[in-house]
């Protein structure tokens, strides 16, 4: 072997061994203190020192170790984390998805949407919610959001091995009403709304003579620009296809909240159209006007989706129709 072939090995050898060192150097632990050279050079701190900032905690256990404890603010941000699930006693029932507990809160039950006080199948959503709740021990599970706007717990309920949001739909008292992020049960409601609905249980009970009659020929949920600002550009259309007039008066329209127009002395000529818009104006044979308003956006209809729901005088269903919006 000569002395160039030599050299050159010499020379491999020794870059090896500059390598080997420096990556000791760099994943070793020269001060103890559990964190190797290569983070404590990532974190900027001292790894000959296991107390950079000199406050008596060790650099991997201190939240700040280039900033000694006594200048960490001692109030730092926390958020409470929800419970999961709790238990609790329902004192009374104040409607159809809606309780109050033994310790003074109010409950909405996510997911769902009973009638209001005044109408159609209000008692009877009351009422078996109150079978359902009133006086038991139940079992409170929280979604995503803790309360709504109005400071209520928003829940889902058990009593026993029986989720109540989704009995109360099943059985034809309420309607599905989710809202995101408060997604959980979303197939089971919509599983039971199915199942009531093909049965025609409650709420979904057909109005006799006229469900056939009444169509609808145009709705438009999204208005031009700013629904907010543009209540008249959102309306719907409504035909009577049958040969004699229709009467409906009283009649609502209804969306999956708590939207809801109740239609003035009004009669549909057979083979005519009425269009109900969501704003304000004088009444006609052919347009009608909801005159929503009282809210931030008085815009009824999701752009993202929605379902109308038109009854007759007695609450009974004559047409649902569900849309999926648009991204």
């Amino acid at each position: 072997m000569n002395r160039r072939t030599i050299a050159g090995i010499i020379a491999i050898i020794a870059v090896l061994a500059v390598a080997t060192v420096s990556l000791y150097v760099l994943f070793a632990d020269s001060d103890g203190d559990g964190w190797s050279n290569l983070q404590e050079k990532n974190a900027g701190t001292d790894p000959h020192n296991i107390d950079s900032d000199g406050d008596g905690i060790w650099d991997p256990h201190d939240p700040n170790p280039l900033v000694a404890y006594s200048a960490v603010p001692t109030e730092m941000p926390f958020t409470k984390p929800i419970p999961k699930t709790t238990t609790a006693i329902v004192s009374s029932v104040i409607d159809g998805d809606t309780v109050r507990l033994q310790t003074g809160e109010s409950v909405r039950l996510l997911g769902i949407n009973t009638p209001e006080m005044g109408q159609p199948f209000y008692d009877e959503a009351s009422r078996r919610l109150k079978e359902l709740l009133e006086g038991r021990e139940v079992r409170l599970e929280a979604d995503v959001e803790d309360e709504d706007r109005y400071g209520r717990l928003l829940r889902h309920i058990y009593a026993g091995s029986s989720l109540v949001n989704v009995e109360m739909v099943r059985e034809g008292f309420a309607n599905v009403y989710i809202i995101p992020p408060n997604t959980r049960y979303s197939s089971e409601l919509e599983a039971a709304e199915e199942e009531a609905r093909s049965s025609g249980r409650g709420i979904w009970q057909l109005s006799k003579g006229v469900s056939s009659c009444i169509a609808i020929a145009y709705f438009r949920w999204n208005a031009e620009e700013n629904d907010c600002n543009n209540l008249n550009d959102e309306y719907v259309t409504f035909k009577n296809t049958c040969s004699e007039p229709i009467d409906m008066t009283g009649w609502t329209v209804k969306d999956e909240a708590n939207h809801i127009y109740t239609f003035p002395s009004f009669s549909l000529m057979s083979g005519s159209t009425v269009t109900l818009y969501t704003g304000a104006g004088a009444d006609t044979e052919t347009l009608l006007y909801w005159d929503n308003r009282g809210g931030s956006c008085n815009a009824v209809w999701n752009n993202d989706g929605d379902t109308l729901y038109l009854r007759d005088l007695n609450g009974n269903l004559v047409l649902s129709h569900s849309y999926e919006g648009f991204d």
